[in-house]
């Protein structure tokens, strides 16, 4: 699952991405360059700069097990609003650089 950032969006929406993966390995939300956020699994998918440096933003590794990702994440409000608070602060214009920590 995707969220398009161009398109309009709510936190719903967050919440439905987040609880899109489980909690079994290490994820990390990532916006490409045409405002596409998605999760990517970084137990398969490693970084280097090179790609960090292809994307808008990316926000802090979440590790397995943590409940940044899954049902849980879904139902946490809290970190609903944060994450989308995140996003909106950041796209199109960053604020402080391509690494996002919430």
């Amino acid at each position: 699952m995707s969220l398009d950032l161009k398109m309009e969006w709510s936190d719903t929406d967050v919440a439905k991405l987040l609880g899109s993966v489980n909690d079994d390995r290490d994820w990390r939300l990532e916006a490409d360059k045409n405002g596409i956020v998605s999760l990517q699994d970084k137990t398969s998918h490693p970084t280097d700069v090179a790609y960090d440096e292809s994307l808008h933003c990316f926000f802090e590794m979440w590790h397995q097990g943590t409940d940044f990702v899954g049902a849980s994440a879904a139902s946490d409000k809290q970190l609903v609003a944060s994450v989308a608070k995140a996003l909106r602060n950041n796209y199109p214009d960053l604020v402080k650089g391509q690494f996002i920590f919430i």
